[in-house]
């Protein structure tokens, strides 16, 4: 009957059921200016970085629609040796609950296929890094953003140290949007990642708007004219696949009583099937680990037999 259980449970553990996890990092995510210490190093421990930092909307926030968020940071060449770059977008400087979503701010992308307020750059080969994010803003009034960025350094006096900086801060206006104004619905969210080999299917949801145009191009490229269809309120038209890991732009020029609106380019990033981990067959894996070392350590101490404990007596009064 032992046997039998051992032979089970070795059968368990090597033919399991499908799971794979996701590989570690630290990774894009939301995270606090801090990031709780354990990401880049306690904060006690941070040197000074010299980078200099700015961010602009590139044009009006109107309430309820996306707005480009550009964040620049210069002296990347001259400033620091460093192959790897976190860069914050922080909504204060509190280090806790200071993430944009937290003061009326909805991320619609962070420009690597997701929608994190932190992002990480693997490489930096120029003096000036630029980049977006897309963010809506839910009510009218006056906001507050930073940036922040995290690094090391492989020169000076601080080298092997974890490097800080935040900026200043950076006064928006949220506007309120003319009611006859053509516009996205407020409810909308744009696709932001995909398959490789996948199309995308584009239902744009709009307010006001007689006709609406799509454009996609690879980035800094030249913008290609799709055709779209009006179906139950959406605009709809197809985004071409992507057969290697990528990202395109797209956006959305939208015309009606008002002045011709348009979007921002927003990312459509194209990446391998992500792997999932099936909690459930985790946690049997885990009970099979169990009952199997429990299961050894039965047949360790298993008892000896009446026959051999007779033997030993004899043996012993002879």
């Amino acid at each position: 009957m032992r046997s039998k259980l051992v032979l089970f449970i070795t059968l368990c553990l090597v033919i399991p059921l499908h799971v794979s996890g996701n590989p570690g990092g630290v990774g894009n995510s939301l995270e606090n200016m801090q990031c709780g210490g354990a990401c880049h190093g306690d904060a006690d421990q941070n040197a000074t970085s010299n980078l200099q930092l700015s961010l602009q909307p590139s044009g009006t926030v109107w309430v309820g629609q996306p707005a480009e968020i550009v964040v620049q940071i210069s002296g990347l060449d001259t400033s620091h040796a460093l192959d790897e770059l976190g860069i914050f977008l922080l909504s204060s400087t509190n280090a806790n609950g200071d993430i944009p979503t937290t003061d009326g701010w909805d991320i619609l992308s962070d420009g690597m296929g997701g929608a994190n307020n932190y992002i990480e750059y693997t490489s930096v080969d120029s003096a000036i890094l630029t980049h977006s994010w897309i963010l809506r803003a839910d009510e009218v009034g006056e906001k507050i953003l930073y940036v922040s960025v995290h690094h090391g350094d492989n020169t000076g006096t601080d080298a092997g140290s974890p490097f800080f900086g935040v900026s200043q801060a950076y006064p928006f206006s949220v506007e309120p949007i003319p009611d006859n104004l053509q516009r996205l619905d407020p409810e909308y969210k744009p696709p932001i990642s995909r398959d490789i080999g996948e199309s995308t299917n584009l239902c744009v949801q709009t307010i006001a708007a007689s006709n609406v145009i799509i454009e996609w191009r690879e980035p800094s490229g030249l913008p290609n004219q799709l055709d779209t269809t009006l179906v139950n309120g959406c605009w709809e038209a197809e985004l071409p696949a992507s057969l290697v890991a990528s990202n395109i732009e797209w956006r959305a020029i939208l015309d009606g009583e008002g002045p011709q609106q348009t979007t921002p380019w927003f990312s459509l990033t194209s990446a391998e099937p992500s792997w999932e981990a099936d909690e459930l067959a985790l946690m049997l894996q885990s009970i099979a680990h169990v009952v199997l070392f429990f299961g050894l350590v039965l047949l360790v101490r298993k008892p000896r037999r009446r026959n051999d404990e007779f033997k030993d007596y004899m043996e012993e009064n002879i």
